[in-house]
């Protein structure tokens, strides 16, 4: 509940990544700590624990394998999971991605997670995105294309302001 900053060690003075509630002042990963500080007085500077982080990210990975066995770690804190294989045994999607959120809450000691359903791995992440802490949004198969139509297109994984200038000037 309190607005935490993480940097590399207790000396850092770039934020590796922040808490929602850094995240309500304006806070970003990337920005230095004084930028931070000033636009909220109040965060609290924490340094990173990448052991730590490795072992829960790892006790999450192996509970996802109870929901299926494809799964692709993106990074510390993301996986896609291919649940195409599965539904017989549990079900439709929306009930495995409740499933997911039980597993990684259990594997975790409670903490949140932000789920995306969608035919692509792409459209799952920028559904996972929308919904921050601990959202679940579901994108219905076949509604990928008219889903996507609304968005900016800084949404989408890997495109930047400078990309998506490009890409609006080319319709």
């Amino acid at each position: 509940g309190r607005p935490i900053g993480v940097t590399n060690g207790t000396d850092g003075s770039t934020l590796i990544t922040c808490s929602y509630e850094a995240r309500a002042f304006g806070v970003k990963t990337g920005m230095r700590l004084y930028e931070a500080r000033r636009l909220c007085p109040g965060i609290v500077q924490r340094p990173a624990r990448p052991r730590v982080y490795a072992a829960v990210s790892t006790r999450i990975m192996r509970a996802l394998v109870a929901l299926s066995p494809d799964i692709e770690v993106f990074s510390v804190d993301e996986a896609f999971i291919d649940v195409t294989h599965c539904q017989r045994l549990h079900g439709p999607p929306l009930r495995m991605a409740r499933m997911a959120r039980a597993l990684i809450h259990r594997a975790s000691n409670g903490l949140p997670c932000s789920i995306g359903v969608a035919a692509t791995k792409l459209s799952a992440k920028v559904a996972s995105e929308l919904i921050k802490p601990n959202g679940l949004t579901i994108v219905p198969p076949g509604e990928t294309r008219a889903w996507l139509r609304d968005l900016p297109m800084e949404k989408i994984c890997g495109i930047g302001p400078h990309i998506a200038e490009f890409l609006a000037s080319h319709g």
